[in-house]
């Protein structure tokens, strides 16, 4: 994969992730109501103000991954901690939520089918240009 090629799936990413946070910004608060196994209900305007802060804080930890990618950087394990917990975050809680209560979880769509694959692809990545665990003794700050 070329250096253009992985930038502009990072991007995509940021697409999918910041389209998953709309969806749970417009039906979580409610869904929350009915959830209390899974979720403590939620105003929508403290949600909404999370998740701001939460889509601007991967927004500037891809930006920072993108402008310095280099092997051994702890930038990039923060990187693909952030891009594996979002791959997760699609089956749990989504996934498993949806099946549990019998009703959508709000971001289960755009989780599965958006964030989950695209985090996959990253994460391929990094391990197919390869010494991920090898760099990680050899951090560089």
């Amino acid at each position: 994969m070329t250096e253009l090629m992985a930038i502009s799936i990072k991007l995509l990413f940021l697409m999918g992730f910041t389209l998953h946070n709309l969806e749970e910004s417009v039906w979580l608060p409610e869904w929350s109501k009915h959830a209390k196994k899974f979720h403590e209900p939620v105003e929508r305007n403290q949600f909404i103000f999370a998740v701001i802060i939460v889509t601007m804080l991967g927004y500037l930890i891809t930006l920072v991954n993108i402008l310095f990618d280099q092997p051994g950087n702890i930038l990039n394990y923060v990187y693909l901690g952030f891009i594996g917990m979002m791959g997760l975050n699609s089956i749990f809680p989504h996934l498993v939520a949806t099946f549990i209560l019998k009703k959508y979880a709000p971001g289960l769509l755009s989780g599965i089918l958006l964030n989950l694959p695209i985090s996959l692809i990253i994460i391929i990545h990094y391990l197919q240009k390869g010494n991920l665990v090898k760099n990680l003794l050899n951090i560089r700050i």
